[in-house]
C-alpha cells in the first residue's frame, strides 16, 4: 500500500513540475504587446515668423527744376492799377499772367516766401486770382482785389510752385548758391543761364558760388564767371542742363 502511495505522489510532482514548465515556456514565447501607435507627431510645422514689411520711406520733396525770375518775365505783359488797401493801388502785373507766358508747372499748393523766410501757403488757385507789385511799400508784395490787406507777405522773395520757382530781384546783388539753398534746387553737374532772347550760358555746378543776379543799368542780369567784363542781360531762367 504504501509503494502505490508513494508511486502516486511521484506521479503528481512529475506533472505539477511538466505544468509549471509549460506555462513558463508559453510565457516566454510571447512577446509584451507594444504599442503601436508612434506618438503623434505634430502635423504642422510650427508657424514661422513673418518678416514685417519693409518700412517704406516717404518720397522726397520734388527738387526744383528752374527758376524764373520775376522781374525780367513781366517783359512784353501789361500791368494794371491793383488794390493794396483801401486808397493805396500800385501798378502790378498778374502772376497768372507770368505763369501762362513761362509754362510754369501750377499744382494744388503754392507757397508766397518772405525775405525774412516766413513762408505764406495757400490754394494755388487762389494765387493765380492775384498780382505782384515792385512798387511802394514792403514791395514785392502780393495785391489785388483776391487779395485780403491784412494778411501779406512782404518783400517776396520767392514763389514756390514746386517744380518752378520764380524769384524777385529787390537787391543790387543776390547769390545764386543762396538761391539754390533757399529754393531747394536739383543738384546737376552743370546749369543753364538763360536770357530773354534766349541766349543760354551753361555753367559748370562748381561755379555757383560765384554766380550772382544782379541789378546792371537798369536791367535784371546774371553775373557768370567765363564771359569776362560782360553779363547775362536780362536773365530769365536758371535750370539744370539737359544732354
Amino acid at each position: 500500500m504504501k509503494k502505490i502511495l508513494a508511486l502516486l505522489f511521484a506521479m503528481v510532482m512529475v506533472l505539477s513540475l511538466f505544468a509549471c514548465t509549460a506555462k513558463e515556456a508559453a510565457e516566454a514565447t510571447e512577446a509584451p504587446a507594444e504599442a503601436t501607435e508612434a506618438p503623434a507627431e505634430a502635423t504642422e510645422a510650427p508657424a514661422e515668423a513673418t518678416e514685417a514689411p519693409a518700412a517704406t520711406e516717404a518720397p522726397a520733396a520734388a527738387a526744383v527744376q528752374r527758376i524764373i525770375v520775376w522781374n525780367n518775365a513781366i517783359t512784353g505783359l501789361t500791368a494794371s492799377d491793383q488794390q493794396r488797401s483801401e486808397g493805396d493801388l500800385r501798378s502790378a502785373y498778374s502772376i497768372k499772367d507770368v505763369c501762362d507766358k513761362c509754362a510754369i508747372t501750377v499744382g494744388e499748393k503754392a507757397s508766397v516766401i518772405g525775405s525774412d523766410g516766413y513762408v505764406g501757403e495757400e490754394a494755388a488757385s487762389d494765387l493765380l486770382l492775384k498780382y505782384l507789385t515792385l512798387e511802394g511799400e514792403n514791395a514785392p508784395i502780393v495785391v489785388g482785389e483776391e487779395q485780403d490787406p491784412d494778411w501779406a507777405v512782404w518783400q517776396v522773395a520767392y514763389i514756390n510752385f514746386g517744380s518752378d520757382v520764380i524769384m524777385t530781384s529787390y537787391k543790387d546783388k543776390i547769390s545764386v548758391k543762396d538761391v539754390f539753398a533757399a529754393v531747394g534746387m536739383a543738384e546737376a553737374e552743370s546749369y543753364d543761364f538763360i536770357c530773354t532772347d534766349e541766349y543760354t550760358q551753361n555753367v559748370v555746378a562748381a561755379d555757383i558760388a560765384d554766380c550772382y543776379v544782379s541789378w546792371v543799368d537798369g536791367r535784371i542780369d546774371g553775373v557768370v564767371p567765363g564771359i569776362g567784363d560782360y553779363t547775362l542781360y536780362n536773365l530769365l531762367y536758371i535750370q539744370p542742363h539737359v544732354g
